[in-house]
């Protein structure tokens, strides 16, 4: 804890004073806790907290860490800090919307029962990441759930995804900006990721953007040809959650201005109807498999809901992928 001391120090200007638990404490602590964490107890401001030090390199999700979070608070009636080495911006943001406090050197240290909130100022001076465009994402995600499309060439993989070869030019080089990518090559440009697919996922979620344009609501049935199960008709497909009576299905902007102009969508009204039309910002068939849309598409058009359940579930399906 010599890193997390220099830390306060230069950041609060105060010392954190630690104490190991003692032997009688850390046996009310079920052995996975014990494992998992070293924990000690530590004195800043005069006020005491526990302090829990992750031992292995273990990914765990803000849900399990604010399950082990709770169960600690309440055997020591003390507010908890996770003291981590390094933690996902996504898996941050999700820490901070669950009021979980947590102290990464030299990075953050977010400790709301303290009203602490002090990041890196490089962090701070950035600017909004911004999101990439549909066909840079859709790339992105081919290749991450379909097929590897380092050995391709712009045209192989423009003939692969449907899009134009300038509009896969024009992804390339929004992915090598967010540096995410390299392109290399001069007559015959590839891409070239220098990431494993978990890694890279991790990467680019600050910059990946929900498909769904917007939604509307219809009572009949459309081409089943042009559509594919989305919201949570597709998230019961994929993890253990219950569908619900209306179901969701999601379709491409260019085949929805196509059936509107040949007058086959009747839109009942903005908030019901027998089904649910999602508008994609790309064609959900690009990346779909069994007339289902793919599960990190998916991940994103759930990836700001506020419900324990659904983020649980899809964070579960999201890492099977792996």
């Amino acid at each position: 804890m010599k890193k997390l001391n220099r830390y306060i120090m230069e950041l609060l200007g105060t010392e954190l004073r630690l104490e190991p638990l003692n032997t009688v404490h850390k046996k009310e602590l079920p052995f996975y806790i014990r494992k998992m964490f070293n924990i000690k107890r530590g004195f800043l401001f005069d006020k005491e907290i526990l302090l829990l030090e992750q031992k292995a390199e273990e990914n765990l999700t803000a849900e399990q860490y604010r399950k082990h979070i709770t169960l600690l608070e309440n055997t020591f009636n003390l507010p908890a800090v996770l003291v981590l080495e390094q933690l996902e911006a996504y898996n941050r943001k999700r820490l901070i919307e669950k009021q979980i406090a947590f102290i990464i050197p030299g990075k953050q240290m977010y400790i709301p029962q303290l009203l602490i909130d002090l990041r890196e100022f490089r962090n701070t001076a950035q600017k909004k990441k911004e999101k990439l465009q549909p066909a840079a994402q859709c790339i992105l995600l081919y290749h991450l759930l379909k097929e590897d499309i380092e050995d391709m060439n712009f045209k192989l993989i423009a003939e692969k995804t449907n899009y134009t070869q300038m509009t896969i030019t024009r992804g390339a080089k929004e992915l090598a900006d967010k540096q995410l990518c390299r392109i290399d090559g001069t007559k015959e440009k590839r891409i070239v990721f220098n990431d494993e697919r978990r890694t890279l996922w991790n990467k680019a979620l600050p910059y990946l953007q929900n498909p769904v344009k917007r939604k509307i609501f219809i009572d009949d049935f459309i081409d089943e040809n042009l559509i594919y199960k989305s919201g949570l008709t597709a998230l019961s497909y994929f993890t253990d959650l219950a569908g619900e009576q209306r179901e969701c299905f999601a379709i491409s902007k260019t085949d929805y201005m196509y059936l509107r102009k040949q007058n086959r969508i009747n839109i009942t009204n903005k908030l019901e109807g027998r089904i649910c039309l999602e508008i994609w910002k790309y064609a959900p068939g690009i990346l779909s498999e069994n007339r289902i849309v793919d599960p990190l598409s998916l991940y994103l058009t759930f990836k700001d809901i506020k419900d324990e359940r659904i983020e649980m579930e899809t964070e579960k399906m999201v890492n099977k992928i792996w």
